[in-house]
């Protein structure tokens, strides 16, 4: 049956063969358990079962998409396990499993917003091998002072590693999208960093208006925020993108 692919949805398959089998050889898989967010139509199911891992769930939100999966589910049913939903409604730690791998071709209307969730549950994630859009990409490795550095930057910079590994052009796509795509490789740190919800916090504040100083745009918020600013070696004046990704955490403990 003819798939017609929904924008709304963010559906851009990869059909390059050589590209897929690229991506799934950047982790050791074998033996392992992971999660594909967004599966499609199993292009790159199919060669993540060539690397056999211990257990492989499908998340895929599209109904229209449901009877292909279904199918590779029976021929693998010792392995493969499909879910339908949106993976936003979704916890990975009720699964119940200790060590996960994530590997996807993420739909490009949730990359930014999934990433962010998926900081929560970084004590299961062992690494995720994601396709972004390249500015997505630009924002998760971005450094200090430079114009992709942001509140995803620092967010995900503060809870894993962030290596950008190749990019795609769009013509390795159906339909093609109008930007190229970058593979990226994160590996959360071992230690989980329990600092998530006030960095959040203020974050979005401080990035919320770039021009401005970080004085100005937390001091609405926050009626000591220069004293405080101060206190720990932060130049008051200074632009949210010309701090450090640690002077953002000194700022969400002193400001709580």
């Amino acid at each position: 049956m003819q798939h017609f692919f929904k924008k709304s949805l963010g559906q851009h398959f990869l059909v390059n063969k050589s590209i897929l089998k690229k991506i799934v050889s950047i982790k050791d898989i074998r033996d392992k358990i992971i999660f594909e967010i967004g599966p499609g139509q199993g292009a790159l199911t199919k060669e993540i079962l060539q690397n056999k891992p211990k257990k492989l769930i499908l998340i895929e939100k599209d109904r229209n998409l449901r009877s292909g999966l279904l199918k590779l589910q029976e021929k693998f049913k010792d392995t493969v396990s499909y879910i339908y939903d949106d993976i936003l409604n979704i916890n990975l730690k009720d699964f119940n499993y200790n060590k996960i791998q994530i590997i996807s071709n993420l739909p490009y209307n949730i990359a930014s917003t999934l990433i962010i969730r998926l900081i929560i549950d970084f004590d299961i994630v062992e690494s995720m091998v994601l396709m972004v859009q390249k500015e997505v990409a630009e924002r998760l490795s971005a450094e200090v002072s430079t114009p992709y550095y942001s509140r995803l930057s620092v967010l995900i910079q503060l809870h894993a590693v962030v290596e950008k590994v190749f990019e795609v052009e769009p013509h390795n796509f159906t339909p093609k999208p109008k930007v190229k795509s970058t593979v990226i490789k994160i590996t959360p740190y071992r230690k989980k960093k329990k600092i998530y919800d006030e960095l959040d916090r203020i974050l979005k504040i401080s990035f919320r208006q770039r021009r401005k100083t970080i004085k100005n745009n937390l001091k609405t918020f926050y009626i000591d925020a220069e004293k405080k600013m101060l206190e720990c070696g932060i130049d008051p004046n200074s632009r949210p993108q010309d701090l450090e990704p640690n002077d953002f955490v000194k700022l969400s403990r002193l400001l709580i």
